[in-house]
């Protein structure tokens, strides 16, 4: 009798804990897009850098090497479909615009697909508010920089790459929306598509 029970808890326990790893492995497998926000293809955990962060926001932010600071300091949008919802591939030529954000300062980054900056010796990993200065701005996405002014290299970073919009200091008036965060346009990509 005793045995029994004690079998039929290592069973109970057993099937807990699998349950718990396959539950993190689909998290971790697939982003946690049930997590996030959307505002067009942009996405946004608002959990990401407060302590509202649960098991799951924190399992994806260890696994992406993501150091969220506090939503007052920084929000951080990501991106990794064009508006066709293909993945972002580097044999693409893509052109990204906007207006400037109402925030102190922002960035657009973009991450290879193993979630670090593409590795090639372009030195053009981002855009940023400094660079493109007042009003409405434009960059080229692609591997080879052409004649674009503002630029950023796509070079080595694979076919599921990512970009990263990260707001500092957004104003109390920032209220993200599909109308105000950049846009994405694919030019042409090697396959055809476009």
């Amino acid at each position: 009798m005793l045995l029994r029970r004690i079998l039929a808890w290592i069973a109970t326990v057993g099937i807990g804990i699998g349950l718990g790893l396959i539950s993190l492995w689909a998290v971790l497998a697939f982003g946690g897009a049930n997590l996030s926000d959307h505002y067009g293809a942009w996405s946004l955990n608002r959990a990401a850098g407060s302590q509202a962060a649960g098991p799951y926001t924190r399992a994806i932010i260890a696994r992406t090497g993501l150091l969220a600071l506090s939503a007052q300091e920084a929000i951080y949008f990501n991106l990794d479909r064009d508006e066709n919802g293909r993945p972002l591939d580097e044999g693409c030529i893509y052109e990204v615009s906007g207006q400037p954000l109402e925030a102190r300062w922002w960035s657009l980054t973009l991450y290879a697909d193993d979630n670090y900056l593409a590795r090639n010796s372009d030195h053009a990993y981002s855009v940023d508010a400094s660079r493109l200065g007042p009003g409405a701005w434009r960059a080229r996405i692609s591997a080879v920089q052409g004649d674009a002014p503002f630029w950023i290299s796509s070079r080595a970073a694979g076919r599921n790459f990512s970009l990263t919009l990260r707001v500092y200091n957004p104003l109390d008036d920032f209220q993200p929306s599909e109308a105000v965060l950049p846009s994405l346009h694919t030019v042409s990509c090697g396959g055809g598509q476009s």
